[in-house]
């Protein structure tokens, strides 16, 4: 028997991902060809988490989804919104409009007054959470977005460390009772609480893991911030990964995977392929680059591992007419000027005049 399902359904395989704040995202795999769409409830062991399918679908007897927590809202586009009150306007009212506005269900959103004015800039949605709940709202696993803090907690569980890495701050846990208390915020045997928990499963084993922030010694502090003052800009010379959030024309809305890299969330950044122009699976994982360690210049460097949920885009433009088009799956192929041969997913496909 699996150790989850999604909406009854059994899932062979799967990855979720649950940050600090944001919401979380899965990847599942179905060991049958289920049509499903909108509202799941995806059961892992002894929890049941409520979100939205953003993208997937059936392909050659199986069926693959991709999940974010909640309604999907907080990715949607907001229209702007002005607000005047004399006696203050309260940030509560802001994001409970934005709430309703997506579809979101919003809990304890900060009363804080904002001042007689307030104008809601139109774009994503999460921008707002985060410009008035920075790093402090999260979506829990119910659904419901909070507006506060995760909670710290010792695991007192006896699950079977498989792997700690002390230097990085990493534990695998192998479980096969309770997911309950391994969450973000959790510390297991002496650690930070966590910033970032996975689950991830297939049929022989289930395995959470804690990324907790590291404490290091005061020395090591005064180390790190002298090369901070030496190269201000070291944290832009790494890649990171991000997940597609929305697309505007060639240029992306990323949100960082890693609360623990201490990376902002992106708009409207470009990607960089050879002749090809993209149209990217909701959800999907990059890789972003800053050319020359500058953080004006933020690039898509690849896309999501061949096999991966997000690895195959939506559409494909080859050229500059463009005069080759290949979509998903069983969509059809367009030919304009193109001569050759592609291989597309599993689908060979040849076009010329």
């Amino acid at each position: 028997m699996s150790v989850a399902t999604l909406n009854g359904a059994m899932c062979l395989r799967g990855r979720v991902q649950i940050p600090a704040w944001g919401a979380w995202w899965a990847d599942v795999d179905l060991a049958d060809d289920e049509a499903l769409s909108g509202s799941v409830s995806l059961v892992v062991l002894d929890q049941t988490l409520t979100g939205t399918i953003v993208s997937g679908g059936g392909y050659n007897g199986r069926a693959s989804y991709r999940i974010v927590g909640g309604a999907g809202g907080w990715g949607q586009t907001a229209a702007a919104k002005s607000y005047a009150n004399d006696a203050g306007v309260r940030a509560s009212l802001v994001l409970g409009d934005l709430a309703d506005a997506v579809g979101e269900t919003l809990s304890g959103a900060p009363t804080t007054q904002l001042g007689v004015h307030y104008a809601r800039q139109a774009g994503l949605a999460s921008q707002t959470l985060h410009a008035l709940c920075p790093q402090a709202w999260h979506v829990g696993l119910d659904g419901v977005t909070r507006c506060a803090l995760r909670v710290s907690a010792t695991y007192d569980g006896d699950a079977q460390r498989v792997r700690v890495d002390p230097g990085a701050v990493v534990v695998d846990l192998a479980v096969d009772d309770t997911l309950a208390a391994l969450v973000p915020g959790v510390m297991v045997d002496g650690s930070a609480a966590a910033t970032d928990v996975e689950w991830q499963w297939d049929v022989k084993r289930l395995t959470a893991r804690i990324y907790a922030a590291s404490q290091p010694s005061r020395r090591l502090t005064a180390w790190r911030r002298i090369v901070d003052a030496v190269d201000p800009r070291r944290a832009y010379r790494a890649c990171y990964e991000y997940r597609v959030v929305s697309q505007e024309t060639d240029r992306l809305n990323l949100q960082a995977v890693r609360a623990a890299s201490g990376m902002p969330d992106l708009l409207r950044v470009s990607y960089r392929t050879t002749g090809l122009r993209v149209t990217w699976t909701p959800g999907a994982t990059v890789v972003v680059g800053f050319i020359g360690a500058d953080p004006a210049r933020p690039f898509v460097v690849a896309g999501d591992e061949v096999g991966a949920p997000g690895w195959m885009p939506l559409f494909l433009e080859v050229g500059d007419t463009p005069t080759l088009g290949v979509a998903r799956l069983t969509d059809a192929v367009v030919a304009g000027g193109f001569a050759g041969t592609i291989t597309f997913a599993s689908t060979r496909v040849k076009a010329g005049l």
